[in-house]
This record gives C-alpha cells, sequence and structure tokens, in this order.
C-alpha cells in the first residue's frame, strides 16, 4: 500500500442510503484533489437473472429489477461528486460484505469509503455489519463517513 494517494482508485459501495452518498461526496472531493477515479459498487443479492422470470417466491423488494435499481443509485452517486470527477460503475451479486473485500482484492483500491450509520444517542455510532466486516478484514485504508 503506498503512503500516498496520487491518482487514488477510491470504492465506494453504494446502496441508495445517505451514508453512501455521504461517503461518495467525500470519495468525490478526495479523488479531485488526488486526480483519481470512484469506482461505485453496487452488490444484489441476486443477479439479472432474477429480472427475467417469474420468482414468485421473493418478494418484489428483494427480486426487483437489480439492473434499474442500480442505474438509479449510481446515477444519484454521480450526482454528489465534484465535476469532472471519474468514476465507473461496477454490479456484483452475493454477500454484500464478501463481494467488496473481493472487489478490493481484484482490484487493488487504495482507499475505501463507507457510510456510517447512527443507533440511538445511548448506545453511540453503531456501524453496520457490512461495514464492520469491511473494516475488520480489508487490506486497505477504509475510511467511515458517519453523520454531521
Amino acid at each position: 500500500m503506498n503512503d500516498r494517494l496520487d491518482h487514488a482508485r477510491i470504492l465506494v459501495p453504494v446502496d441508495g442510503s445517505e451514508g453512501a452518498l455521504r461517503a461518495a461526496r467525500i470519495a468525490g472531493e478526495i479523488a479531485r484533489v488526488t486526480d483519481g477515479t470512484v469506482c461505485f459498487l453496487y452488490v444484489a443479492l441476486f443477479d439479472e437473472s432474477t429480472d427475467e422470470g417469474e420468482v414468485a417466491w421473493l418478494p418484489e423488494s428483494v427480486a426487483g429489477s437489480t439492473a434499474e435499481e442500480s442505474q438509479a443509485i449510481f446515477a444519484a452517486a454521480a450526482a454528489v461528486l465534484p465535476e469532472g470527477v471519474s468514476h465507473a460503475a461496477y454490479r456484483r451479486a452475493g454477500a454484500a460484505a464478501e463481494e467488496i473485500l473481493r472487489f478490493i482484492d481484484e482490484t487493488g483500491c487504495d482507499l475505501v469509503a463507507l457510510g456510517g450509520r447512527r443507533s440511538s444517542r445511548v448506545s453511540g455510532i453503531l456501524l453496520g455489519s457490512v461495514t464492520q466486516a469491511v473494516l475488520e478484514r480489508a487490506q486497505t485504508r477504509v475510511l467511515i463517513a458517519g453523520q454531521a
């Protein structure tokens, strides 16, 4: 791992949440100053094969069109990037944490920017299970974009 982030390849897993958009904004600013690239990754439980055909046994929220959903999420994430920042979008199927970690290993990302979650005043900041798994197991820098 380089000590510097010149021409950084920054992974931002996206799911349509406010936390993911916060992470995308921050990643975009880092990419702007390092002349880097933001890589959006959307992970669905199922691939495009469930978009076609009948999977009546699954609720629409699970088996709906992953292609349509991911395109809307990619567009929203790209919209928060500073003008001129290079970005790419990738879609995978499987368990989110495992696919994110696999993507990091395969592409050699310099930084992963994830959205954090606030649970309650009593418990403070509680990271989601995907964020926690990536934070513990990623072999690269990890940035958690918490709430302001």
